[in-house]
């Protein structure tokens, strides 16, 4: 680890961009361990972030935090703030290549998947991030095919980010996701009405109705009964690949319990 943390004096963003796989590799590998390496390396993984001129560096720097907070859990705690700052501020900035923005509501849910109901203190920033970032989707250039893949990462971005801090929030603290209910399901039906989304799009749609309901419960029921196209939505995607198709029944399994309860 101290050899990776020596190769950053090296002014060289492809030198950067291997150590930093490289040291997610390792924090996979160690699991919890990693937590000794943090305070030094956490130094290095800020500046990544902030590298916002050689953007591959910033973006695989969001890509190592999904890393370290699978191997590390609760034990990235210490250093959410400091995270969290910099990727509210990454999303923020105008200079940083939008190709860096759709993981980075990726690593919202990570993160939230890793602390749980710790991620309560950051709802009030990244929430009004990901409904604005929703909005930006109905103003894109259809015609335009780069902005329709954009558009699909965009998407499934900001359904991962939901799905991991529903599951993150679920049990004791899950009626703080109530406020934002609505607005998502407004975005997902919109979503499944656009015929340009992909079918990652599709699976990471259908499966945050199944978090939504998974997480809220019997709280979704009325939620549910008034936004009726996850009815044909899940219908539809019975006719989609097997992972699509299995998604759609663990989600139709969580709206009948959530609507039975």
């Amino acid at each position: 680890m101290l050899l990776f943390l020596r190769v950053f004096a090296c002014h060289s963003a492809t030198v950067h961009e291997e150590a930093i796989l490289a040291i997610g590799a390792l924090a996979y590998a160690t699991g919890p361990d990693f937590v000794k390496y943090m305070p030094e390396f956490f130094k290095y993984l800020e500046a990544g972030l902030q590298n916002y001129e050689e953007y591959q560096v910033c973006s695989i720097s969001v890509g190592v935090i999904g890393d370290i907070c699978r191997a590390l859990e609760d034990k990235i705690l210490p250093f959410c703030d400091g995270i969290m700052t910099v990727l509210l501020k990454d999303l923020s900035n105008s200079q940083l290549n939008r190709s860096v923005k759709p993981p980075i509501f990726s690593c919202f849910g990570d993160i939230a998947l890793a602390i749980g109901e710790n991620f309560e203190k950051y709802l009030p920033y990244a929430m009004p991030m990901l409904q604005g970032a929703a909005e930006l989707l109905v103003v894109l250039d259809q015609s335009d095919e780069d902005m329709v893949d954009y558009g699909n990462q965009l998407r499934r971005g900001i359904f991962e980010a939901y799905s991991g801090i529903l599951q993150g929030i679920k049990g004791a603290k899950a009626q703080l996701m109530i406020p934002y209910a609505g607005h998502l399901l407004q975005f997902t039906e919109a979503v499944y009405k656009d015929s340009s989304r992909d079918e990652s799009v599709t699976k990471a749609a259908v499966a945050v109705l199944g978090d939504l309901a998974d997480t809220l419960g019997p709280i979704s029921k009325d939620l549910f009964k008034s936004h009726l196209f996850h009815v044909e939505f899940l219908m539809e995607c019975q006719d989609m690949d097997d992972e699509v198709r299995d998604t759609a029944s663990w989600t139709q399994g969580m709206r009948n319990q959530a609507i039975v309860s």
